[in-house]
């Protein structure tokens, strides 16, 4: 019975739904670290990390390349959230209007299988067409030949907040003139805040 406890209550630490002890020390990569073969394909990406007192997720920041837009088009890189991980929030969402939201979307390279890349959103609006939009608007800013630096931070409402972002924030700038910089809100309606230049 022991053997069993300890083994359900790893794989919730595992899956970021309980935090992870403070006094032992992390593991090495994580399954489903992608960052080896995004660095192999001239990209970056940093997936940030899971609070471990709330669950919130820091945010990630990566250079996109053509050639890992390229590989997640023919499913060699990046993958779908894997069903088994519950950001904070996803219980709370309508089980009908909810989704393991991508903070890296899987088109420009990013991992399903790490907890610190996703979160709960609203299904319908905020993540798609809205976030899926914008994701496809960097894609094809990559397709055509230009290097994106790439950065998305969820929003909470405070530091101790335990639940899904309110809103989430996409900044991206590619070296031949691309530019995005908008704040979408995690609700059905999912309103967008553009910052111009």
């Amino acid at each position: 019975m022991a053997v069993l406890v300890l083994g359900v209550g790893y794989l919730l630490v595992q899956r970021g739904v309980l935090p992870w002890p403070a006094d032992l020390p992390r593991p090495g990569p994580e399954a489903g670290d992608n960052r080896a073969a995004i660095a192999r394909l001239g990209g970056k990406v940093e997936y940030g990390h899971v609070d471990p007192a709330t669950g919130q997720r820091s945010g990630v920041s990566a250079t996109i390349t053509p050639a890992m837009v390229a590989a997640a088009a023919e499913d060699k890189l990046g993958s779908a959230a894997d069903p088994d991980i519950r950001p904070p929030g996803f219980d709370q969402l309508p089980a009908r209007n909810r989704a393991r939201a991508h903070l890296l979307g899987r088109q420009l390279g990013g991992s399903g299988d790490l907890p610190a890349n996703l979160v709960a959103l609203y299904q319908i609006r905020a993540n798609t067409p809205v976030m899926r939009n914008y994701e496809t608007a960097v894609a094809e800013a990559v397709r055509a030949g230009e290097t994106v630096r790439y950065t998305v931070r969820p929003r909470y409402p405070s530091p101790a907040f335990h639940g899904a972002p309110s809103a989430i924030r996409i900044t991206a700038t590619g070296d031949h003139g691309f530019r995005l910089d908008v704040t979408v809100a995690n609700t059905p309606e999912a309103p967008v805040k553009e910052r111009t230049a």
